[in-house]
């Protein structure tokens, strides 16, 4: 008896640590889109959006743009989607905060993927159709800043 309290009790534990720790990945449906996209831009967010932004000011999910560019080079984008998953396998706790500072925008034959990143929060929105997932994600921002970059997408000083 006392073994199986000590085996159930360790799982338990596995099961909790997997959780906090992260393990997870992006949605397959998601990943097919992005992998194969026939458009892929990245965004820069402005988080402080306290309300939609004005008419004639471009948003993304209720967040100004600062910046965009699309993205053509097949490696670029692997690159992209390969850092976001990454945070994603490696968790994290979500704060109840949502200030996103990266987008992505991806469509494959007529089928959208949007992914709305908050790592001052550990969290990522995945928009697939419009239906909407949050994940939680570990912080990955200096690799991805690195990567929008390259995509000649920075930031304003301070964000």
């Amino acid at each position: 008896m006392r073994c199986f309290f000590v085996a159930r009790t360790t799982a338990l534990l596995v099961l909790a640590a997997a959780s906090v720790l992260g393990c997870g990945s992006l949605p397959d449906a998601a990943v097919a889109v992005l992998d194969g996209a026939d458009s892929f831009q990245v965004l820069a967010l402005d988080p402080d959006h306290g309300e939609e932004p004005p008419p004639g000011v471009e948003s993304f999910h209720g967040y100004q743009v600062l910046a965009k560019g699309d993205v053509t080079d097949p490696k670029a984008r692997e690159r992209i989607v390969g850092i976001v998953n990454a945070g994603v396998r490696k968790g994290g706790t979500q704060a109840k905060c949502f200030n996103p500072r990266h987008g992505v925008h991806a469509v494959r034959d007529g089928h959208s993927v949007d992914l709305v990143i908050c790592y001052e929060c550990s969290a990522l929105e995945v928009v697939e159709d419009g239906r909407s997932t949050t994940l939680p994600t570990g912080d990955v921002q200096a690799d991805l800043d690195e990567a929008f970059r390259a995509a000649g997408i920075a930031h304003p000083a301070g964000r």
